[in-house]
């Protein structure tokens, strides 16, 4: 009995592997599973490039970023978790950084201090060492603050420039609330400015995206110091290049370890892609 013959549909493998040739570790990501961390608790930028409050995980909260003055923004991430539940996160294809590429320019990157110089130098342990455990994270951790500068900002808006002689006297009084003690109550809480010093430039956050231990920081986004375990801030184009052009691969940010053995309940902040893709 003859049997028609069997026609394989390569279009679609064709299509998932075109890149391959570029990107030689890009083939792994079809064994992760995708999960996305969404913009929350902070303004967001949808891919058009307006502040979008219409979506319910953006909020229209102004938030001021303590050290640099300046306000603070956030954009997608992704979550890919691989078969021994390590995940890597970073930059999501709808970020603004990597979907307004004209808009924002990356000007540095600074890991937080805390975990920098908590992970281990990627060298040989000593045989006598005490071995650190990895720093904790939860959904909310700042892991890392992108400074960039927001070319749509217009510097002849009367709105913009209306609110910048309010920057000044806000920050000298939350460092003069910040400085004052009274001898019979506790020291005075730091005010938060509520207006940025420059509105010309932000701060983009990355966040741990679920609970769990940072295992590594992404070693080509990193410039070690020998001499100092400090955070240094980073404006190596290469670098900043690295992570833009190369999000899901060589330009992640962290790998994370779930703290617990239910994925579920560990990663019950993202969404998955399915879930994603309908937002």
């Amino acid at each position: 009995m003859d049997h028609a013959p069997i026609v394989y549909d390569i279009s679609s493998y064709k299509e998932e592997t075109n890149h391959w040739g570029q990107d030689p570790s890009a083939y792994l990501l079809r064994y992760y599973t995708k999960y996305y961390f969404l913009a929350k608790g902070a303004k967001g930028i949808d891919p058009t490039g307006a502040v979008d409050s219409s979506k319910d995980h953006i909020s229209e909260q102004t938030i001021i970023d303590q050290q640099t003055g300046l306000e603070i923004l956030r954009g997608d991430q992704f979550v890919y978790q691989s078969p021994n539940k390590l995940c890597i996160t970073g930059l999501a294809p709808t970020h603004p950084l990597i979907a307004q590429r004209d808009r924002f320019e990356v000007l540095s990157l600074h890991f937080d201090p805390k975990i920098y110089s908590t992970l281990p130098q990627p060298t040989a342990i000593p045989a006598n060492s005490k071995k650190q455990s990895p720093p904790s994270c939860h959904a909310e951790t700042v892991i890392l603050k992108i400074e960039a500068r927001d070319r749509h900002w217009d510097k002849s808006s009367s709105d913009n420039i209306a609110c910048l002689p309010q920057v000044a006297s806000e920050l000298a009084e939350s460092e003069q609330s910040q400085n004052t003690t009274h001898s019979t109550s506790k020291p005075a809480q730091k005010k938060s400015p509520r207006v940025s010093v420059d509105p010309s430039r932000v701060i983009f956050v990355i966040r741990g995206a679920l609970s769990g231990h940072v295992m590594e920081l992404n070693e080509r986004l990193l410039v070690r110091d020998p001499a100092s375990n400090t955070s240094p801030t980073i404006t190596d184009r290469t670098i900043i290049d690295t992570m833009l052009d190369k999000a899901l691969t060589h330009g992640f940010i962290a790998v994370i370890r779930p703290k617990i053995d239910k994925t579920e309940i560990a990663l019950k902040d993202l969404y998955s892609l399915e879930e994603y893709e309908h937002l």
